[in-house]
C-alpha cells in the first residue's frame, strides 16, 4: 500500500511539473518575445458627471458630454505578460447643465445654455496581462490609478440676455483642478494596431465647498499604434 501511494505521489508531483512546464511554455500566457514598447494614442471619450451631493442626498444636475484625448504610452514588461505601462496623455472636454436647471428666478435670468469646457493633462500608471492567441493578436486587460490635471475650464453662460464666460477654476470658481481616477479597460492589438476601451472612476471631490461632493468619471474608446 505505502509503495502505491508512494508511486501515486511521484506521478501526481511529475504531473504537476509537466503542467507547469507547458504553462511556462505556452506563449498565450508567457510569451518569451516580449520587449518594452511605445505606443501613441487618439480617443474619443464620454464624460459621465455625477450627482452633486451633499450630506448623501445626491442631485442629478449634469448632462453626459463628449471629449477627446491624445499621448502616448510606454509597455513595460515585468513577468510573464504581465506588464506595466505609464503613459502621458492630452485631453479637452466638455458636459453642459440640465435643462431644469437653468433658470435664475431671483435675478429674472433664463438661460439657452450653460456648458464646461476643460482642457488639461493625465498621467495614468496601469498594470495589465495580455493573452497573445497568435504573434499578431493579443488581447489586454488592465487596470490601475490616473493622475489628472486641469490646465483651463470654463464655464459657458448662453440665454436672450446673459452671454459670458468665466474661469471655474480658482477661489471663486468653484471646482478643484487635480483629480485622481482609477482606470480599467480592455484591449486588443492586431500587428502594431491598437484598438481598447476604457473607464475612469474619479475619486477625488471635484467642488472647492467642502459641504458638497461632486465627482468626475468618463468612457474612452481609443486607437492607436505601438512602434
Amino acid at each position: 500500500m505505502r509503495f502505491i501511494m508512494r508511486k501515486f505521489f511521484v506521478s501526481a508531483v511529475l504531473v504537476v511539473f509537466a503542467c507547469a512546464s507547458v504553462v511556462a511554455q505556452n506563449t498565450i500566457v508567457n510569451n518569451p518575445d516580449n520587449k518594452a514598447y511605445f505606443g501613441i494614442r487618439v480617443g474619443g471619450e464620454v464624460t459621465c458627471p455625477g450627482d452633486i451631493s451633499v450630506e448623501n442626498v445626491g442631485l442629478s444636475v449634469f448632462k453626459n458630454g463628449g471629449g477627446v484625448e491624445l499621448g502616448g504610452i510606454y509597455n513595460v514588461p515585468v513577468v510573464a505578460n504581465f506588464y506595466v505601462e505609464p503613459g502621458l496623455k492630452f485631453y479637452y472636454n466638455t458636459y453642459s447643465l440640465k435643462a431644469d436647471f437653468m433658470e435664475d428666478f431671483q435675478n429674472d435670468i433664463i438661460f439657452n445654455s450653460v456648458s464646461f469646457k476643460k482642457f488639461g493633462m493625465r498621467i495614468p500608471v496601469m498594470a495589465g496581462y495580455h493573452f497573445d492567441f497568435t504573434n499578431d493578436i493579443k488581447v489586454s486587460v488592465f487596470t490601475g490609478p490616473e493622475l489628472e490635471v486641469g490646465f483651463s475650464a470654463k464655464e459657458y453662460v448662453k440665454g436672450h440676455n446673459i452671454d459670458v464666460s468665466e474661469s471655474v477654476y480658482g477661489e471663486d470658481g468653484g471646482m478643484n483642478r487635480v483629480n485622481l481616477l482609477w482606470g480599467f479597460g480592455a484591449g486588443i492589438s492586431y500587428q502594431h494596431f491598437y484598438f481598447g476601451v476604457s473607464g475612469g472612476i474619479g475619486m477625488l471631490n471635484m467642488l472647492s465647498d467642502s459641504d458638497a461632493k461632486f465627482h468626475e468619471n468618463r468612457v474612452t474608446f481609443s486607437v492607436g499604434y505601438n512602434f
